[in-house]
């Protein structure tokens, strides 16, 4: 029996009625390729590119599983709404790569929905998790990168995480980013400027359409 698929189904941008574009977030789980992917796209539109974890990090003064580890979930929640209403209301077009866990707060889905297109990256729990070994496999090797910041999905390192794991959270927060996602895009198989050239498409199709 072949087994069950349970990545959504691929869908176009759906027309905001306030036509504001001028910010593009990426929302998906951890390895979907929203930094790689999203660093290109923006390079691609003139945009300037945003990652919230590394401002979160830089203005902590510590990684994201210390924040947890030393100030809570519930801190570290508290500036991710706070870095995110700060891109929304900046000036210019940005492309903002999201935590994986910010759709989860009806706030922070507001807070996209107001201000520009959203763009969910999809991959399936296995392809999800051999990303992750991968890149623990290279972390390993360069010592000096440290540990990946995935406390919520790991609670250590990524050398734990196993696909069921990953299948789990999935599942928890697949409500949230389908109810976030203006548009999905399936990034299985697939190389970040090929993944950046359709989130470059999307944009462009969603401005044409306002």
């Amino acid at each position: 029996m072949p087994a069950h698929d349970s990545r959504p189904e691929m869908s176009g941008p759906k027309t905001q009625a306030d036509g504001a574009q001028d910010k593009v977030y990426l929302i998906g789980f951890s390895a979907t390729g929203k930094s790689h992917s999203g660093r290109l796209a923006a390079q691609e539109l003139g945009a300037t590119f945003i990652d919230m974890d590394r401002i979160i990090a830089r203005r902590a003064g510590k990684q994201i599983s210390e924040i947890f580890e030393d100030d809570g979930e519930e801190e570290f929640r508290r500036m991710e709404r706070e870095v995110l209403e700060e891109q929304a209301e900046a000036s210019g077009q940005r492309v903002v790569s999201t935590g994986g866990g910010v759709p989860v707060d009806a706030r922070n889905r507001e807070v996209m929905a107001r201000s520009g297109l959203t763009i969910r990256l999809v991959a399936s729990p296995e392809t999800i998790h051999s990303r992750i070994s991968r890149s623990a496999s290279r972390r390993t090797q360069r010592p000096d990168r440290g540990p990946a910041a995935r406390p919520m999905l790991t609670g250590s390192s990524d050398e734990d995480t196993t696909v069921e794991r990953v299948r789990e959270l999935l599942a928890e927060r697949e409500g949230a980013y389908a109810a976030a996602a203006d548009v999905a895009i399936d990034t299985e198989g697939r190389e970040p400027p090929d993944v950046a050239a359709e989130i470059v498409a999307r944009v462009l199709e969603s401005k044409s359409q306002n």
